[in-house]
């Protein structure tokens, strides 16, 4: 397991943080969530490797985009 910062800038109205965290509650692979400093990213604790992180992190974004922002924390 890694620790993978998620950036949730795009969470901006009630309707897409409901999205987010039901996304969050469902992926077996997320075994943890954890607030960081800042207000746009989230601490994903993540049973897979980077490419399985990635390629389900592009997936959260309404349309699909996905952030090459995100990156391993704590290498």
């Amino acid at each position: 397991m890694r620790v993978y910062e998620l950036d949730i800038s795009w969470a901006a109205t009630a309707g897409e943080r409901r999205h987010l965290q039901w996304e969050l509650l469902a992926r077996d692979e997320v075994r943890g969530v954890f607030l960081t400093a800042r207000d746009d990213a989230l601490a994903i604790l993540f049973a897979g490797d980077r490419g399985a992180f990635q390629a389900w992190a592009g997936t959260l974004e309404p349309g699909g985009a996905f952030d090459p922002g995100l990156h391993e924390v704590g290498r």
